[in-house]
């Protein structure tokens, strides 16, 4: 009884209501992220990963801020637990609006490769830290061999050895340098201070 024209755009209407509902997410700045996946190599459990992106869940945000934000955390906190090469790649998946949203609302799936987790093979120093005694360096930056290697402490231990040069009235700054051995999932820093 149906005309065949009926009968094919039937599947023309669905695949145009999936593609506008697709189409939502790329064009709409503000989104709502509902939930967050994570797939690859994690190096850490996915509970775990997810507390570094909870404040996200639940909110509206601009679809590349939201990408951002979340990576970032993810690699951040990846890196603070010595996986220096993490990488962290984000896609935004569409879903149904929930009734009463005025905004597309997502899914985030992040794709981790974490790598190798790395420890502090040692730490030297170049530069104008010939000027300071050693013991003074390595207490300013705590960064024991041995241990996990810690991106965030490396940090601190450069705005630490810039305050140890100015308290000595000089202007520095300081250069990090890593040096991967894969082998023995280990890495060197060097950090060159310069005028």
């Amino acid at each position: 009884m149906y005309s065949r024209g009926f009968v094919i755009a039937i599947p023309v209407v669905i695949l145009s209501a999936a593609f506008c509902l697709s189409q939502n997410v790329e064009s709409n700045q503000t989104v709502l992220l509902k939930e967050v996946h994570f797939s690859g190599d994690l190096g850490l459990s996915a509970d775990k990963l997810r507390e570094y992106t909870e404040f996200l869940t639940g909110h509206r945000l601009e679809r590349k801020k939201l990408v951002e934000d979340a990576s970032d955390a993810v690699a951040q906190a990846l890196r603070h637990l010595g996986y220096l090469k993490a990488q962290v790649t984000p896609q935004l998946r569409s879903l149904q609006p929930s009734a009463g949203s005025k905004d597309a609302e997502v899914a985030l799936e992040l794709t981790i490769k974490a790598g190798k987790q790395y420890r502090v093979k040692d730490l030297t120093f170049t530069g104008l830290s010939t000027q300071v005694a050693e013991r003074d360096l390595k207490q300013a930056c705590k960064i024991p061999s041995g241990e996990i290697a810690d991106g965030e402490q490396v940090g601190s231990c450069i705005t630490d050895l810039t305050t140890l040069f100015k308290k000595q009235g000089q202007d520095v700054f300081v250069v990090p340098s890593m040096r991967f051995d894969d082998a023995s999932s280990t890495v060197s820093f060097e950090l060159d201070v310069e005028k």
